[in-house]
């Protein structure tokens, strides 16, 4: 490994088929699995034979009724990952669930018993819920305010914290002799009282494995970040467009990381990144521009009118972006929305050409090439401190993840940035953090 640090990698997948909107289109795309084990339980297998660090299970709690004709929009929520813990040894397994629409009790229970069924590889990624129309299954009008929104958030993570603390992690005494199944003062209610939360606890399943499981945060946004910095261990992040303004953004995290009095270290930095790729550079473009001829129109401007927050479907498609609201004024996604409006103006881009690279890459790093090409990006940030690892968002399922193992990992480990075996510890040990002590709960 490069000075002691290798790159990490996740194996990113949601039930859109792969990150390309059209991916379901595409012939060697197993859409008719889109419900099916059979399709998830490949996709872990390969991504455990390429060795990565783990799997990545994206979420929202809607459909998104203007297209929903246009693109597979089923979605499995978190339990899915124990089902893949039966099927994997090593592999960690991140799941997706929002803090706006769950309650901590549930969320710790839920995360306790994937972590002990397998055995010690579960993380969860920590959403507040964006968008109005998943607000709508909830009850609401609208979303709650950004800023309400990981102030809840906040408290919902000490809370958690505090039931998985509940347990001793030697409460557990399995005392045959003595029909003595545990020491019960061991075991302690929370009693947390906050603004948001009054829970009593404790939770009613052993301290998990790894003590917490692995918190992630995806996002882009200044309150995000700094939510990321005060409670995650792993930040998912759109990366900017050059490595140079990577790298500052990097250093700018791992600085908030240390002012919490953190070790930046042990705080992990994973932008995404969009692979096409194949054999041959050549290979590789003739694919992307299969995937490029697939895109309805009406798919790529209904899903960048959603992201910029204006309905883009009363212009012409050669029209330039219209005047969008200040990115303080958003109360969705902030960090794509100014992507996308930086971008349009950067580039000079129409609403037609705008949405096309939207729908391919939807604001991450990008890259078509061989798999030398691909791992040369890659290296190109982690080697100059502007990432710690990449969550790989293939564009297709099952075989954009068989492509990056072919042709993009045997390259890697030939330079010996990624690991070729995984250590045998849990998912916590694996990725060099700190086993959390457990916080002093009163009887």
């Amino acid at each position: 490994m490069t000075n002691g640090k290798r790159m990490l990698l996740g194996s990113f997948f949601q039930t859109f088929l792969g990150h390309h909107l059209a991916a379901w289109r595409y012939p060697e795309t197993k859409t008719e699995e889109v419900t099916k084990l059979s399709l998830y339980k490949e996709i872990a297998e390969i991504s455990e034979e390429g060795k990565f660090d783990f799997l990545f299970l994206a979420d929202v709690l809607a459909h998104n009724e203007e297209d929903i004709a246009y693109t597979p929009q089923i979605r499995l929520e978190a339990t899915t990952m124990a089902a893949l813990a039966s099927v994997t040894k090593d592999i960690g397994l991140v799941a997706t669930l929002s803090t706006t629409f769950t309650h901590p009790y549930n969320v710790a229970r839920q995360f306790a018993t994937i972590d002990h069924l397998s055995g010690g590889r579960a993380a969860w990624n920590i959403v507040t819920t964006a968008h109005d129309h998943e607000a709508a299954n909830f009850g609401l009008e609208e979303q709650l305010d950004h800023s309400l929104r990981y102030e809840r958030a906040d408290e919902f993570v000490q809370v958690t914290k505090k039931l998985w603390d509940s347990w001793e992690k030697d409460a557990l005494l399995f005392d045959r002799e003595n029909g003595i199944f545990l020491d019960e003062k061991k075991i302690h209610p929370i009693y947390h009282e906050g603004k948001y939360y009054k829970v009593r606890g404790p939770i009613n399943i052993p301290r998990p494995p790894q003590g917490h499981p692995i918190l992630v945060t995806a996002s882009a946004s200044e309150k995000g970040r700094e939510f990321a910095a005060k409670h995650a261990d792993i930040l998912f992040t759109i990366a900017p467009s050059t490595v140079e303004e990577g790298k500052a953004v990097y250093n700018s995290i791992k600085q908030k990381v240390s002012a919490y009095g953190r070790n930046p270290e042990h705080f992990k930095i994973m932008p995404g990144i969009v692979p096409f790729v194949a054999k041959t550079e050549k290979e590789a473009r003739e694919k992307f521009e299969q995937f490029q001829e697939l895109i309805l129109p009406q798919l790529g401007i209904g899903w960048l009118s959603r992201y910029v927050d204006h309905d883009l479907s009363q212009y012409s498609p050669d029209d330039h972006l219209p005047e969008l609201k200040d990115v303080d004024q958003v109360n969705g996604e902030k960090g794509r929305f100014k992507l996308l409006s930086e971008l349009a103006k950067e580039r000079n881009y129409t609403i037609k050409e705008l949405a096309r690279y939207f729908v391919g890459t939807q604001g991450h790093l990008f890259i078509v090439g061989s798999g030398e090409q691909v791992a040369d990006k890659l290296s190109e940030w982690f080697l100059n401190g502007a990432a710690d690892g990449f969550n790989i968002k293939f564009p297709y399922f099952p075989g954009g993840v068989r492509d990056f193992v072919d042709h993009v990992i045997p390259v890697l480990q030939e330079r010996g940035i990624v690991q070729t075996e995984y250590a045998g510890g849990n998912l916590r040990e694996n990725l060099g953090l700190e086993y959390p002590v457990s916080q002093k709960l009163e009887v």
